[in-house]
């Protein structure tokens, strides 16, 4: 099987010299022969994709044989575009929730499963389920196809791994998107079974954080991954999954396919409440928001706490959710003003790591809240909610405004 397997697993720069100790010269001179002369890999028989198959099939027993069919032929048509790359095959099967283990990392060298795990989805493309895929730039949406692992490097979020596209039209811009794998605590199985699902990043496949160095050191350096979703306009458009249709080139360059295949999230926000320093009722960088621990706010409001509103960083290993306006003014109304001293305000602050520049969460002290007046709402408030002014032991009284803008660090 190893032998069958070889003109799958291998690039034209291990050609020269064997990658098994007990592989039969004669094949590899023969593969050898194929890449000096310039001619492409021969094709890949139907015995050795069902070989393949098989192994997948045995080493991951959950993964999709829908899955596994599109991997094989992803296989097979790399191998005839020459496709440089080594024995390392990563899949993602993003037609599963991201509450599920749906990440999976083989040895086509050992035939064997290494890794099985969490992945994360873009915040466009949907919450538990991703529906929704694109190729263009500040999508924050996850793209589909077939990729190749490039160098990792230190950024901001710890070690990443650069990821080139070559699914043309469907993941090619993954470099300009700056598309990388990384680490996220909020892909951690913790933070899953908490909460329902993982967080989600800009389009990025994070991993959790427990996993994440040994998976991009792994998989670092010219593998093969196949990001999968059952898109018939992938399934026809992709020139991966459609090396034996000729000419090929009329299937390739037709319309572009950048955003594919059903409705993006929904990108409406709560309206939470920030602290008016400015005063001119426009949210700034500057100006903090309200917020309460993630933990106190279920205690409190008897829902789980609700991810859209969750900040995108821990503040000492615990999560935080940003007030709306309807539950800041629960507290505030109730007769028992206790609860407002869960009432917190948070701020980005960026600092430099490992030489880029990092967005983290830090609370500012003003103090217990000790009283809270509700003002009129703004006349040019399209909601025309109230806003209110909170008297503290500390600070100058600050007035609340109510704002559903983007707020780049808020939401998983």
């Amino acid at each position: 099987m190893r032998k069958n397997l070889l003109a799958l697993a291998v690039t034209l720069a291990c050609f020269s010299q064997p990658l098994f100790a007990n592989d039969d010269p004669g094949v590899i001179d023969n593969i050898t022969l194929f890449a000096r002369t310039g001619y492409h890999h021969p094709k890949i028989s139907n015995q050795k994709l069902h070989e393949l198959q098989a192994m997948l099939h045995k080493e991951a027993p959950n993964l999709n044989t829908a899955v596994i069919n599109k991997v094989a032929t992803s296989l097979k048509c790399a191998t005839e575009y020459n496709v440089d790359h080594n024995t390392i095959l990563t899949v993602i099967d993003y037609s599963l929730p991201s509450s599920e283990k749906r990440l999976w990392i083989f040895d086509l060298h050992a035939n064997k499963l290494l890794f099985n795990t969490y992945v994360s989805h873009g915040i466009k493309s949907g919450e538990l389920l991703s529906t929704y895929f694109s190729n263009i730039n500040n999508s924050k949406a996850s793209s589909i196809g077939v990729y190749k692992t490039e160098k990792s490097y230190y950024g901001r979020e710890g070690l990443s791994l650069r990821l080139a596209g070559l699914d043309r039209n469907f993941n090619d811009n993954a470099s300009s998107r700056a598309v990388v794998m990384h680490g996220g605590w909020y892909v951690n199985e913790h933070f899953i079974k908490k909460y329902g699902r993982a967080g989600r990043s800009w389009g990025c496949p994070a991993l959790p954080l427990n996993l994440y160095e040994p998976i991009i050191n792994t998989i670092k350096n010219n593998s093969l991954m196949v990001i999968y979703y059952p898109s018939d306009t992938w399934f026809v458009k992709s020139k991966f999954l459609n090396c034996d249709i000729k000419p090929p080139m009329l299937a390739f360059n037709s319309p572009d396919m950048s955003t594919l295949p059903n409705v993006k999230a929904d990108e409406s926000r709560d309206d939470i409440l920030f602290a008016d320093i400015n005063k001119n009722n426009q949210r700034e960088e500057n100006e903090p928001i309200a917020v309460m621990k993630a933990d106190r706010y279920e205690q409190l409001f008897h829902n789980k706490a609700p991810l859209t509103r969750m900040l995108r960083r821990q503040i000492k290993q615990e999560e935080y959710i940003a007030l709306n306006v309807s539950e800041f003014a629960s507290l505030s109304q109730a007769e028992d003003k206790h609860n407002l001293n869960d009432v917190f305000f948070v701020i980005p602050v960026i600092v430099m790591s490992h030489g880029y520049y990092e967005t983290q969460m830090h609370l500012v002290d003003m103090g217990k809240i000790q009283n809270v007046t509700t003002n009129a709402a703004s006349p040019d408030s399209k909601k025309h909610y109230p806003g209110y002014t909170v008297y503290f032991d500390k600070k100058a009284a600050v007035k609340l405004t109510a704002s559903n803008r983007f707020i780049r660090w808020l939401g998983l």
